[in-house]
């Protein structure tokens, strides 16, 4: 026998409801709903054990309040096939919940753009939010992220199988009237490797020191006048946020600075100042970046965050000296922008899902 441990990232709205598995076996239930593993809440996520027959293949479902009516969906509100296991030795099973049947709200596309700049095309994916299917005449604010397959999806997230969920959190703050519904963009990256030393591509896309100034060039004059002409966005600076997170945060960071015409709100949690070369604090290129500008842009907000823990911890110099630059500039923490200590942060999509919905309230203030 092999002791199986089940954790389940649940959904960001009322995620301490009851969660259970039902499944192949008699501790899943037998496909019984009623008489399915039961999971306890701790902390973040539901969790349960079990023990099963070596080589066995467990199949089941993840349930909310024990209905087949609140079954876990996948990012695009389809019920996925049976998730599986093979049972060899004792293991830890981690699952991420996109959304619940019952809840599933909205619609997630894919979308593409070419760029001449790049010269190559782009793949997006697109959450458009419950009214835009039924106020045919509204309009809506765009929030553009860097790393679009962790943005939605926890099946493309790559590695940690756990999202941003930015859907989610919009639909949330929605609901409690923090911020309007708004349109997502999550801007995907090409795989794999290349340049010289075989940066990946998505390094080479974000990186100011690689081929950021290109990339974000492309969201500011290629991807959102594409967008803003196909989608019934607010086609202002004001309305537009780009977000980020760790490299994908100094992408943000950089391109709000040097696009401000286009982009009123930037959004950065574990943004790594030091970039690809490791630069320190004196010597950040970013950060001399913006020292060096005369003046900073009216009616703007910046967001960014950072940990106490894992490469978090290496960051608080950073975020010192960005503090310090930002107010000889005429900024007001709180006002035009705000870093935050996030005690027990760290540098995965596990904590910056936690963390996103600080920074969205804040922006939207």
């Amino acid at each position: 026998m092999s002791r199986i441990r089940f954790e389940i990232l649940p959904p960001i709205g009322r995620p301490e409801e009851p969660v259970s598995l039902c499944g192949n076996t008699r501790p899943l239930g037998e496909w019984d709903a009623a008489r399915a593993l039961p999971l306890r809440w701790e902390g973040d996520r539901h969790v349960g054990t079990i023990e099963a027959d070596t080589g066995a293949v467990l199949e089941y479902k993840i349930l909310r309040g024990g209905s087949w009516e609140s079954e876990a969906v996948d990012a695009w509100g389809s019920v996925p096939p049976n998730a599986r296991h093979e049972v060899w030795l004792d293991a830890t099973v981690h699952r991420t919940v996109a959304d619940w049947k019952d809840r599933y709200a909205g619609r997630l596309m894919r979308d593409r753009v070419y760029s001449r700049l790049l010269a190559s095309w782009r793949e997006l994916l697109i959450w458009l939010p419950p009214s835009y299917a039924t106020e045919s005449e509204r309009r809506f604010p765009v929030l553009y992220f860097n790393d679009g397959a962790n943005v939605f999806d926890p099946e493309t997230s790559p590695l940690s199988k756990v999202d941003l969920a930015a859907d989610e959190w919009l639909r949330v703050l929605a609901a409690e009237r923090s911020m309007p519904e708004a349109i997502v963009v999550g801007v995907c990256h090409p795989e794999g490797f290349s340049g010289e030393g075989m940066r990946s591509e998505r390094d080479i896309d974000l990186s100011p020191e690689l081929g950021g100034a290109a990339y974000a060039q492309f969201l500011a004059t290629e991807l959102v006048p594409s967008l803003d002409a196909r989608y019934r966005t607010l086609a202002n600076r004001e309305a537009r946020t780009v977000c980020g997170a760790s490299l994908g945060g100094l992408s943000a960071f950089s391109t709000a600075l040097h696009h401000s015409e286009i982009f009123g709100k930037m959004l950065g949690l574990s943004t790594s100042f030091e970039d690809v070369s490791g630069s320190t604090p004196a010597d950040c290129a970013s950060l001399r970046m913006l020292a060096g500008k005369s003046a900073l842009p009216a009616d703007t907000k910046f967001y960014f965050d950072y940990g106490t823990e894992g490469f978090d911890r290496g960051y608080e110099p950073y975020h010192h000296e960005l503090g310090a630059l930002l107010e000889a500039k005429g900024w007001e923490d709180g006002r035009e922008f705000h870093i935050l200590r996030v005690i027990g942060g760290d540098h995965h999509e596990a904590s910056w899902r936690l963390r996103l919905g600080d920074a969205l309230r804040f922006l939207a203030d």
